[in-house]
């Protein structure tokens, strides 16, 4: 009789255990799983990339920008692992706002590659971050040369063009996006905005519910769609978008303090109260809530 065996063994069967791990959400048990390869293993960089990845998730920060910076120093053959350590190394540090260093990064990055798509386009976000919208806009144009049909690229140089005034700029740049990409919700949100701004009102109602057809749950557009409504004195269905927004995200700051506002307009004092309370208990610090309900006490109170 052939005796039958269950379960993992070799050096590349830790990284396959931990891998199943990790999309099952057992995160600490699949750490173990990856701090059981050993460096000589095949499996070791990537394994100590996922680890990363896992102890981001856990809010893990400082570990794991050790973990990436490890794997970084180690400068395996494999380039697209070199870029995602890389690149998780940078959003870790964009997201703490050590900017600084997460421009060295990708700095390093565009020494060996210049035409490197993915460093070019997150310098241009951080640039974004820290309201530089020129040096922003300079890294899109660069990483377009390379890729030219990226949508994604296109929607973030339409932000920066109206950051620095160039709603024009913009608004060809998302329709090119929407071209080469007819379902880019980001886009379709972008460019209701833009319209929305300019008085364009219900074009952008329309577009912000053809995003929200492909994307139901795209919480940006679901709010903006809302401040629409509200603008083009439909505060029901403004109410209705907030709302639905509150579902999916309970905490969004925007939703709660529009919500407010269109409460006050419709007269209902308490039910604005309450909204901007919760908002305030999110921001403490937020001047304009703190407005609005001096204001609305003012109201109430007289």
């Amino acid at each position: 009789m052939t005796k039958r065996t269950t379960g993992f063994t070799g050096p590349g069967n830790g990284l396959e255990k931990g891998d199943l791990l990790f999309e099952e959400g057992r995160y600490e048990k699949a750490l173990l799983e990856y701090d059981m390869i050993r460096a000589t293993d095949e499996g070791y960089l990537s394994a100590q990339n996922r680890k990363g990845n896992i102890l981001t998730l856990l809010g893990r920060d400082e570990e794991a920008l050790e973990v990436f910076a490890k794997v970084l120093s180690l400068v395996p053959d494999n380039p697209v692992l070199y870029d995602a350590a890389l690149n998780s190394m940078a959003n870790i540090l964009r997201k703490l706002g050590r900017f600084d260093e997460a421009l060295e990064l990708y700095e390093k990055a565009l020494e060996v590659e210049p035409e490197n798509v993915m460093a070019l386009n997150n310098m241009g976000n951080i640039f974004s971050d820290i309201g530089e919208d020129g040096e922003a806009l300079t890294m899109y144009d660069r990483a377009l040369e390379t890729e030219p049909e990226n949508s994604s690229i296109l929607v973030n140089k339409a932000y920066s063009l109206i950051g620095l005034g160039k709603n024009h700029e913009a608004l060809e740049t998302l329709d090119a996006a929407l071209r080469i990409s007819p379902g880019n919700v980001m886009a379709m949100n972008n460019k209701a905005n833009l319209l929305s701004e300019t008085g364009r009102t219900k074009e952008a109602i329309k577009i912000y519910n053809r995003a929200l057809d492909l994307n139901p749950a795209h919480v940006p557009t679901i709010v903006n769609c809302g401040i629409a409504y509200a603008v083009s004195g439909e505060p029901e269905r403004a109410l209705a978008y907030f709302d639905q927004a509150l579902i999916l995200d309970p905490s969004n700051l925007l939703a709660l303090d529009n919500k407010g506002c269109v409460l006050t307009d419709l007269g209902r004092y308490r039910e604005a109260l309450v909204a901007y309370e919760r908002a305030l208990s999110i921001r403490p610090e937020d001047e304009g809530i703190k407005k609005n309900i001096a204001d609305l006490m003012e109201r109430i109170e007289g």
